[in-house]
């Protein structure tokens, strides 16, 4: 097999190409707001870029992996628990609306028992960054605790994700 220099330096150029851009992952560059995170949910845009890397070469996609998940970048924001404070307390961001609205938050038990409920009004006029809290005072339960929002109109909405106890520190 008679192999040029031209060749070899046009593969060895592929070849770190491919290294260094491999090197960063996609959801590094994609999304450096997430870095830092240290778990939640996975993004699957961002696992199906990074296994991608892989049909170059096993190293490229490896790094890309590696990278995304060390920086956070491959984590979607949002998927971590809410932590209830060691004295009963849940801070709730109110969200932005258009229209005047009453929002009624719960922090609900598994079995359906409701240990805090608090009314709130948000609009166009309601200061950005307003936020709510929910005390759940000494009550001690075992039970998953979850946050609902329900509306004037009816409509309701249960968070996903349980809330976790934060430990003393």
């Amino acid at each position: 097999m008679n192999v040029n220099g031209r060749t070899i330096r046009t593969l060895a150029a592929t070849t770190l190409l491919t290294t260094a851009v491999g090197s960063f992952g996609c959801g590094y560059l994609l999304y450096p707001e997430r870095r830092g995170q240290q778990s939640g949910r996975i993004d699957s845009g961002t696992m199906v870029m990074d296994l991608l890397w892989l049909l170059p070469g096993i190293v490229p996609g490896v790094i890309a992996l590696v990278v995304d998940f060390s920086s956070g970048g491959i984590y979607v924001r949002g998927g971590t628990a809410l932590r209830l404070s060691p004295d009963g307390h849940v801070a709730v961001r109110l969200p932005h609306a258009a229209t005047p609205t009453r929002l009624e938050f719960r922090l609900v038990t598994s079995s359906q028992r409701i240990l805090a409920q608090k009314t709130a009004f948000v609009g166009p006029s309601s200061p950005d960054g307003q936020s709510i809290d929910l005390d759940i005072g000494g009550v001690a339960t075992r039970e998953k605790i979850t946050l609902e929002m329900r509306t004037e109109t009816g409509a309701s909405a249960r968070f996903p994700t349980s809330i976790e106890l934060a430990s003393a520190r």
